[in-house]
Formats: C-alpha cells, structure tokens, sequence
C-alpha cells in the first residue's frame, strides 16, 4: 500500500511541477507563385497579464542547418490594444524562395516582451523562462 501512495505523490509532484509555457506560438508556411515563401506567425497570450509588446525574430535554416537570413518582427506594437490573456495576434512576412528541390526551414524566437503597466522589458526562452533584459 504504501508503495502505491509513494507513486501517486510522485507522479503528482511531476505532473504539478511541469513548467506552463506562458504562449503558443504558432508558425505557418505558404508558398505563393513558386516565388516568394509567406511566413504567418500566431502568438497566443497564455500569462495572467495583458502583453503590451511582443517582438522577435524569424530565422531562415537551410537544409544544412546553416542560417540564410534573419529578419526583425514586431506582432505587437505599444500603440496598439493590449494582448489579453486567451487571445492571439498575428503578422506575416515574407521571404524570397531559393530553391525548391529543398525548402528552408523557418523558426521564430522571442526578444522582447513587455507587459502592460511595466516598463521593465523581458525577454523569453523556452528552457529559461523570463529573463529581464531592461
């Protein structure tokens, strides 16, 4: 008996330790005219505060894993409605597509957060978690 309530705390202390990820990010590839490569990204505010700014960047990988360019991407502009919690925003950009035998790969990391009220700036990384930056 008792090793079974051993293993009932144990896994219940994993499963409350887990970390919660506090976005979704969402990243979509289109093709348009076998030309230019369409990058939608969606991020989705799961934190208990309201997001005022949101920016990243959005890394092209080629099939070697080498880096072809990096541009800078702002989803969420201080002038615009905060981010609630629960709710998305979305922006797109585009890339030039090289070759079509082997499509690059595109990844978008998070450099800038700032939540409403604040004027600390963080920045987030899925291992670490928040980290202030200013």
């Amino acid at each position: 008996m008792r090793k079974v309530i051993i293993i009932i705390i144990t896994l219940t202390a994993i499963t409350i330790a887990q970390i919660e990820m506090p976005f979704e990010i969402d990243l979509k590839t289109r093709l348009v005219n076998n030309s230019i490569t369409l990058v939608n990204i969606q991020i989705t505010n799961l934190t208990n505060k309201p997001l005022d700014y949101v920016e990243g960047f959005v890394r092209e990988i080629d099939s070697d894993k080498r880096l072809v360019d990096e541009k800078r991407m702002v989803l969420l502009y201080g002038y615009e409605p905060p981010l609630q919690t629960g709710f998305s925003t979305t922006r797109s950009i585009s890339f030039p597509m090289v070759n079509t035998k082997n499509p690059n790969v595109y990844e978008f990391d998070i450099s800038k957060i700032k939540f409403i009220g604040e004027s600390r700036v963080f920045t987030w990384h899925p291992e670490i978690g928040f980290i202030r930056i200013d």
